[in-house]
């Protein structure tokens, strides 16, 4: 297993890896020494058959996207000579992240299967290979300040040009994320089968349209792959807040009143930035809990918690006896499946997005980047148990619309009906991946044929149709 180093398509991906292992399937999972390093933390009895690998490389800044990208290339080769090293135990599938395109090439080197792993969900995925995937055409059509996306299925998505990457919409062969991402997608169409964490209820209309792409070959969904028996789980952090702290806190809030902020790995808001979303949460005069992380760069300027208080957040903010600001990394399970908890404002990232939907938890979202806002759209839009208040990395948000938000999913007959509908979708999900759920079937499936593969050798697996050129 190689996946795209960032943590969070790292996390999904172990967390897979474990799926499988209980399937009696061997893993080696293959990253950087950094992300290893991380992750070795979440290894317990239920990862015996998980061997984790860190090559010899490191993490690399994420400010240049190209930088980025070649460091993902980069990773082909050490990648190889490890797969080399495995000597006459050479691997029966290479499962590679859907966002690693150089494993078609790895895959046929060594005579094995391709396998994809698409960790965000069947909508951006569809979106994202309709502009990207052709080797003809983009399906963008531009009407206005509406972005259409032709083919998929039998309906156009329409989107505004603010939820469209610029890069997307001018598709200049000169960007390198351009060429990166078109490679990816179009990558897909070369795979053996693909698995996807989502689940068959909650998009099964992206789910038909993405087994129409892999045109006939096998598609699983197998999501949400978060292991239901590890709420305490951090999921690849430490935690800076102690859980009796925190637990006492929300245990002194009355049922859904509290809404939970977090914005992920990747983002942290400007100081202008998180004194407007500051002040818009004062103003909702509703409970929160909300987790700032700022930039590396900021904390070493920094000599102190409290000059940071100063600095980020409005006089007196610290005061208030309704909130509870937790400066880094908080118990994200934990926080969510509270009930006094009754709203997550997240960037919609998918690990989060189905985080909150096995919690059946509404959100408050402000898509940031990548496919965020395709995610955001299938909360608000589709799914209806969301409401958007803002969207872009570097937008300012709105003081009223932060308010009015908070209190539209927290105090509204609006608010009630997301939260209906979201226990509906929390109950779909535990159902998927419970005994005889569609999630625990096709990962059944999919085990099966693994353990096939693993009984034949040479010609029987053409025979058999695990031909790597297939």
């Amino acid at each position: 297993m190689v996946t795209f180093p960032a943590m969070g398509h790292c996390i999904p991906s172990l967390d897979l890896a474990r799926l499988l292992a209980s399937h009696s399937l061997a893993v080696s999972y293959i990253t950087t020494r950094t992300i290893a390093q991380r992750l070795r933390g979440l290894m317990d009895e239920s990862s015996q058959h998980i061997q984790l690998v860190g090559l010899s490389m490191d993490l690399i800044p994420r400010k240049s996207v190209s930088v980025v990208i070649s460091f993902v290339e980069s990773l082909r080769d050490p990648f190889e000579r490890c797969v080399e090293e495995q000597g006459s135990r050479r691997p029966v599938c290479i499962f590679s992240d859907l966002f690693i395109d150089w494993t078609v090439h790895s895959a046929e080197r060594f005579g094995t299967i391709r396998v994809i792993f698409a960790p965000c969900g069947a909508f951006g995925t569809s979106v994202f290979h309709a502009i990207l995937g052709s080797t003809t055409r983009n399906k963008l059509r531009k009407e206005g300040d509406i972005v259409i996306v032709d083919g998929i299925l039998s309906s156009a998505v329409k989107l505004t040009k603010e939820q469209m990457p610029e890069r997307f919409l001018q598709l200049d062969l000169a960007d390198p994320s351009v060429r990166f991402l078109m490679g990816t997608m179009q990558s897909i169409s070369k795979c053996w089968g693909m698995l996807v964490n989502t689940f068959d209820e909650l998009e099964p209309r992206y789910l038909q349209h993405l087994k129409n792409i892999l045109n006939g070959k096998p598609l699983w969904s197998v999501g949400p792959v978060v292991p239901l028996g590890c709420i305490a789980n951090t999921r690849g952090k430490t935690v800076d807040i102690s859980e009796h702290k925190l637990v006492q806190w929300l245990d002194s809030k009355s049922p859904c009143s509290v809404i939970y902020v977090s914005f992920g790995s990747q983002a942290f808001l400007s100081q202008e930035q998180t004194q407007v979303l500051a002040r818009g949460l004062a103003a909702s005069h509703q409970p929160f809990i909300w987790s700032i992380k700022v930039s590396p760069e900021t904390v070493s300027a920094e000599s102190n918690q409290e000059e940071l208080c100063t600095s980020y957040l409005p006089e007196g903010f610290m005061e208030r006896d309704n909130g509870l600001v937790i400066w880094g990394w908080a118990p994200q399970l934990v926080i969510l499946s509270h009930p006094s908890v009754g709203a997550f404002m997240s960037h919609c990232g998918w690990n989060s997005t189905l985080e909150s939907i096995l919690m059946g938890v509404p959100m408050v979202t402000w898509p940031m980047f990548a496919e965020q806002h395709f995610n955001s759209k299938l909360v608000s839009e589709e799914l209806g148990i969301g409401v958007q208040f803002c969207q872009n990395l570097d937008a300012i948000p709105c003081e009223d619309k932060v308010e009015e938000s908070v209190r539209i999913v927290l105090c509204s007959d609006e608010g009630t009906e997301m939260r209906n509908r979201a226990l509906k979708f929390q109950r779909m999900a535990k159902r998927s991946v419970g005994e005889g759920g569609s999630s625990t079937l096709n990962l059944q499936a999919f085990a099966i044929e693994m353990h096939k593969l693993m009984n034949l050798k040479g010609e029987d697996r053409i025979e058999k149709g695990y031909d790597v050129n297939v």
